[in-house]
C-alpha cells in the first residue's frame, strides 16, 4: 500500500508540471529522488499524477518570523512548528476510461490539499513509464534507483528510431565515465543475448559490433580479463551486493568476450607497442589503397592549420584528387587485366562483387610483381616515405615526381608544395609514418580469396569488441588514428554493408571535436553526430568538461548522464536539464554513482551501478597471463640492449 506523507501545499504555486509537498507531521519526509502518487478528481474525471522529488527545504509554518523568536523557541518560550516542503517534477499524469488508466500530457494541476503518497516500489515502472518499453521489449537496465528498482532507458533513443548518442561527463578520476561506458557497452550485448529471442531491438543488438578507444595508459586493454577488485570482494558484503545488482538486472556478470584488442606498431616490421603481456596483440595501420579510398591524406596534417590556410587546404585537396584519378587508373587497370588468359591459371576465384580495393589486392597478388614496383608504376606511394619523397623540389626548380607537376598544374606555387613537404615530414617525426604500411606479397601459389592484410582491423563481425590503443601515439597522430576509424565505419554504412549498429566509444572528446576549430576531424564528428544516427552508428563520447564540446556534436545526443562535476562547470548551459537541487546533487555524487537524461523521461533521474567485473585500469586486472614468457618479438639489438648494463 502506498504510505500518506503530506498534502499538495498551496503554499507555494502548483501547476500541471511541479508543486510542492508539505509533509504531515510524524511521517517520514521524502528525500530527493523519492517518487510520489497524487490521485484528484475534477467533477467525473479521476486523474493520477505521479511525480519525483527534486528539492526538500525545512521552514517555519509562518510563526517565528525572526531570529529572535526562533532563539525563544530554542528556550522554550515561544511556540513555533517546523514544517518541510518537498518539491516534485510530474513524471506522468494519466486518467481513467472505464477501468483502464490512460498516459496523458499533464493540463491540470492537483488541487492544493489533496493527499499526497510515496509510492511502493512495484509502482517504479508505472511512474516513470518503463512499463511501456518494458511491454514493446525497447528497454535496457542502466542501473538501480534510490528505492532498490531497476532503472531502464529506450533503446529508440540508443539506436537511432527517435534519437542516438550518448555523452558522458565528469571529473577526471571520480566520476566512473570510463566505468559506466564499457559498462553500458557490456549491458547492450550481454541482456540483448539474453532476450534475442523476444525483441527485434535485441536481436540488433546481438549482433552489434563495439569500437573502443584507449585513451590513457593500457587501462581498458583487458576488458576480458577479471577485476582483481571483484575477485577480492567476490564472497564479502560487498561482492555480494554487486552480484545483486547484476542478477536484478537479469545478467550473470562476468568479463567483456569476443574481445580484440589492436596497439600500434613500434617499428616498420609491426612490433606490438605495448608494455604488458597480452596473448594475441595485434598492430594496426592503413596502406596507401585505404588512404585514398578513405580520403585520409587531410588528417595527416595539423587540422587547424589546414583549417586556417586557405592555399594549404587547396593544396591538400589536390592531393586528394590526384591520387584518387591515379587509384582509378589503376583500378581500370586491374579490371582489364584479371581477365587476360595468362592470370586465369593462378586466379582461382570469381572476382564480381568485390568492392575496388579488394579487387586492386588481388590484381596486385596475382601479378606475381612486387607491389610496390606496380603502385609506382601508377603513381602510387607504398610507403609514407615514398609521399614524402614525391614532393622534392631540388635548387633548380626540378621536380622528383610527376605529382608536383600536377599541382603546378593546378596553379599551386613551389613554395606551397615545400610547405606540404616540411609538415610532412614534421609528421614523420610524430610516428606517422609507422601507421602507413606497404603493401607486400602473401602469397606465391594460387589465390582463391582476397589477401586480406594483417594491419587491417578487424571490428567489423557480429558482436564483437574492439579496443583500440591510441595512447601511446602523438595527439597529431591519435587524430589521425580516430578520424580513420570513424571515416571507415560511415564508409561501411554508406555502401549499405552493415545493417547492425555500431557503438563507438572515445573519452576526451574536448580534443578531438572541441567547441571552436578542429578542422577536417571536427568534421568528421559532426557527420557521425548528425547522419550517424540514420546508419545506426552511436558515438558514446566523455569528457571532463562537456561546455568545450563542438555544439553540433554534443546537442546530437539523445542521452546525457553526468557523474561527479565541478561546480564551475556545472554552472554551464549544458547542465540546464538537471533541475531543482540535481545540479547541486551532480558536484556531491559518490563513485558509481551517476545522473541520466533521456526525452522519454520527464526529468533526469540517479541511479548507481555495480563496480566492473572487468579490469577498467592495469592495475586491477586478474594476472592472467603473469606466468608466461614476455613476447619475443623484438629486434636483436633491443634484446641486446636489455642484456647490456
Amino acid at each position: 500500500m502506498p504510505k500518506l506523507v503530506g498534502t499538495v501545499t498551496g503554499l507555494k504555486e502548483i501547476s500541471p508540471y511541479s508543486f510542492w509537498i508539505r509533509v504531515n507531521s510524524g511521517q517520514p519526509v521524502p528525500g530527493i529522488d523519492s517518487l510520489i502518487q497524487v490521485d484528484y478528481q475534477f467533477g467525473e474525471k479521476k486523474f493520477r499524477t505521479y511525480g519525483v522529488v527534486i528539492e526538500v527545504v525545512t521552514t517555519w509554518d509562518g510563526m517565528i518570523t525572526t531570529g529572535y523568536q526562533e532563539e525563544a523557541y530554542f528556550e522554550g518560550t515561544f511556540s513555533g512548528t517546523p514544517i518541510y516542503l518537498c518539491q516534485v517534477a510530474v513524471t506522468r499524469a494519466q486518467t481513467w476510461r472505464g477501468e483502464d488508466l490512460v498516459t496523458i500530457t499533464p493540463f491540470l494541476p492537483p488541487p492544493a490539499g489533496e493527499k499526497v503518497f510515496l509510492i511502493d516500489p512495484e509502482e517504479t515502472d508505472a511512474a516513470l513509464g518503463f512499463d511501456v518499453i518494458k511491454k514493446e521489449k525497447r528497454e535496457i537496465p542502466v542501473g538501480i534507483l534510490s528505492n532498490g528498482e531497476v532503472a531502464y532507458l529506450d533503446l529508440k533513443y540508443l539506436l537511432g528510431d527517435n534519437g542516438a548518442h550518448i555523452n558522458i561527463s565528469g571529473q577526471s578520476g571520480v566520476a566512473a565515465k570510463t566505468s559506466y561506458a564499457t559498462f553500458l557497452l557490456w549491458m547492450l550485448q550481454n541482456y540483448a543475448e539474453k532476450n534475442a529471442l523476444e525483441s527485434a531491438f535485441a536481436r540488433e543488438l546481438k549482433n552489434s559490433r563495439s569500437v573502443i578507444f584507449n585513451v590513457k595508459g593500457e587501462s581498458l586493454l583487458f576488458l576480458d580479463h577479471w577485476n582483481a577488485e571483484w575477485k577480492a570482494q567476490e564472497n564479502k558484503r560487498q561482492g555480494r551486493e554487486w552480484k545483486e545488482m547484476f542478477s536484478r538486472f537479469g545478467v550473470e556478470p562476468r568479463p567483456f568476450q569476443n574481445v580484440r584488442v589492436y596497439v600500434p606498431p613500434k617499428d616498420y616490421r609491426g612490433t606490438p607497442r605495448i608494455s604488458r603481456t597480452r596473448k594475441g596483440t595485434l598492430t594496426y595501420g592503413w596502406d596507401i589503397l585505404d588512404i585514398v579510398e578513405l580520403n585520409l591524406v587531410s588528417l595527416m596534417f595539423d587540422v587547424e592549420e589546414v583549417s586556417a590556410n586557405p592555399n594549404f587546404l587547396l593544396a591538400v585537396t589536390v592531393i586528394e584528387d590526384l591520387l584518387r584519378a591515379r587509384y582509378d587508373k589503376l583500378l581500370a587497370d586491374a579490371e582489364k587485366e584479371l581477365q587476360e588468359a595468362c592470370y586465369r591459371k593462378r586466379l582461382q576465384m570469381r572476382t564480381e562483387g568485390l568492392s575496388k580495393s579488394n579487387l586492386i589486392r588481388v590484381y596486385l597478388e596475382v601479378t606475381g610483381e612486387d607491389p610496390g614496383v606496380i603502385l609506382g608504376h601508377f603513381g602510387l606511394p607504398n610507403s609514407f616515405r615514398d609521399f614524402v619523397e614525391m614532393f622534392k623540389i631540388n635548387e633548380e626548380g626540378e621536380a622528383s615526381s610527376s605529382l608536383v607537376e600536377e599541382l603546378r598544374k593546378e596553379q599551386l606555387e613551389d613554395r606551397t608544395i615545400m610547405a606540404v613537404a616540411r609538415r610532412l615530414r614534421t609528421a614523420q617525426r610524430t610516428g606517422i609514418d609507422l601507421l602507413w604500411r606497404k603493401i607486400e606479397k602473401k602469397c606465391y601459389g594460387p589465390i582463391d580469396k582476397v589477401p586480406e592484410p594483417d594491419y587491417h582491423l578487424q571490428w567489423n563481425h557480429p558482436g564483437s569488441t574492439t579496443v583500440i590503443d591510441i595512447s601511446k601515439l602523438h595527439q597529431r597522430v591519435q587524430a589521425f588514428v580516430v578520424g580513420a576509424v570513424l571515416k571507415e565505419i560511415m564508409f561501411l554504412k554508406e555502401k549499405d554493408e552493415l545493417p547492425e549498429p555500431v557503438f563507438i566509444y572515445l573519452d576526451e572528446l574536448n580534443k578531438y571535436a572541441p567547441r571552436t576549430g578542429g578542422g577536417a576531424l571536427a568534421g568528421i564528428f559532426r557527420d557521425v553526430a548528425e547522419r550517424g544516427r540514420s546508419f545506426r552508428v552511436v558515438l558514446i563520447g566523455a569528457e571532463q568538461t562537456a561546455s568545450q564540446v563542438d555544439y553540433r556534436v554534443i546537442t546530437q545526443a539523445a542521452t546525457t548522464i553526468v557523474g561527479r562535476q565541478k561546480q564551475a562547470e556545472l554552472s554551464k548551459e549544458e547542465y540546464a536539464h538537471l533541475q531543482g537541487a540535481l545540479r547541486e546533487k551532480a558536484s556531491s555524487l559518490l563513485p558509481g554513482e551517476v545522473i541520466i537524461d533521456q526525452p522519454f523521461l520527464r526529468i533526469p533521474i540517479t541511479v548507481s551501478f555495480p563496480l566492473t567485473p572487468w579490469a577498467t585500469s592495469e592495475e586491477n586486472r586478474e594476472q592472467r597471463f603473469s606466468t608466461e614468457k614476455q613476447p619475443t618479438d623484438r629486434s636483436p639489438e633491443e634484446q641486446l640492449e636489455e642484456l647490456l648494463p
